[in-house]
């Protein structure tokens, strides 16, 4: 994977640029395999930012950068899946995102986690399981290893 066409999108998104600019190199950076164009091509979607809102092309993109390690994608899809935002309400799917972006550094999904093996959402409900990601939270542990 060449990162440099997504660089130079981000720093011309950064400076102001004009998105008719920066979009085209975003999907060159998607052709070119960049799974973080991905999942800023489906943030765009998701909100409708300089282009028309689709919940399914968003996330089409975030599960193909989730698939690729991309925590950000990861934690955006287990909202979707926990919302049925473009895809059916899935709460076990949701805390299987929420769990891979977790594992790929995304330590905000250890309180989503906690939440929802607390209540049981999506998962069987188990308070211990739940403390040990609120003390990951608060502890700032060691980020887990990636795959």
């Amino acid at each position: 994977m060449n990162g440099k066409l997504y660089d130079k999108a981000l720093a011309l998104m950064n400076k102001g640029a004009s998105p008719d600019k920066v979009y085209p190199l975003l999907l060159e950076a998607v052709d070119a395999g960049d799974y973080r164009a991905h999942y800023a091509l489906g943030t765009w979607y998701l909100y409708g930012r300089h282009v028309k809102a689709s919940n399914k092309k968003a996330v089409s993109l975030f599960r193909q950068a989730a698939e690729n390690d991309v925590a950000e994608a990861a934690f955006d899809l287990a909202v979707c899946y926990e919302k049925g935002e473009g895809v059916r309400k899935d709460l076990s799917k949701a805390a299987a995102f929420y769990l891979r972006a977790l594992r790929c550094g995304d330590e905000s999904a250890a309180e989503e986690l906690r939440r929802m093996f607390y209540w049981g959402f999506g998962v069987e409900k188990n308070r211990m399981i739940a403390t040990e990601f609120a003390a990951f939270e608060k502890t700032g542990l060691e980020k887990p290893g990636r795959r």
